[in-house]
């Protein structure tokens, strides 16, 4: 039963695939500083143990899904630092992927990290949470990089 999944700076290139939901008892996700980009898909929402969402320092992209919200067990929801981040992964082929560009692409253009509202009402939907980063990302209505929820 695999209950965590602890990915930190493992240069992960690419997106988080929506067949995440099938591990079911999974507690935590940390994909901390890799080269995910993308948007979250919704299908994480049926994770209802998940406790710990972790995905700073990528360039995830788009909305966070309303179904992340009814995570009633998250207790700590880290996405600052999807926009203007000029890191970098390199492929085992050689190549280098910058997610400063929107899927690590130059040609796409530079990548505007998550966007929305973020503190609305769907925040008090999230009963265990104590805190959140969402700072560097295009969030509508967030002044500071870091705030608590008590």
């Amino acid at each position: 039963v695999v209950t965590g999944l602890w990915l930190d700076e493992y240069s992960l290139i690419g997106t988080i695939p929506p067949e995440i939901s099938r591990l079911v008892q999974l507690n935590f996700i940390s994909f901390r500083r890799n080269c995910l980009y993308g948007t979250i898909p919704s299908e994480m929402g049926q994770l209802s143990t998940l406790t710990y969402l972790r995905l700073q320092e990528n360039a995830l992209s788009g909305t966070v899904p309303d179904s992340i919200f009814g995570l009633s067990a998250l207790e700590l929801l880290y996405l600052q630092y999807q926009y203007n981040n000029d890191w970098a992964c390199t492929r085992s082929s050689g190549e280098v992927v910058n997610i400063y560009f929107s899927e690590g692409d130059a040609t796409n253009g530079m990548n505007l990290g998550l966007i929305g509202k973020i503190l609305d009402d769907n925040l008090a939907n999230l009963t265990s949470l104590r805190d959140i980063r969402v700072g560097y990302n295009q969030f509508s209505g967030v002044s500071e990089d870091r705030f608590h929820v008590s």
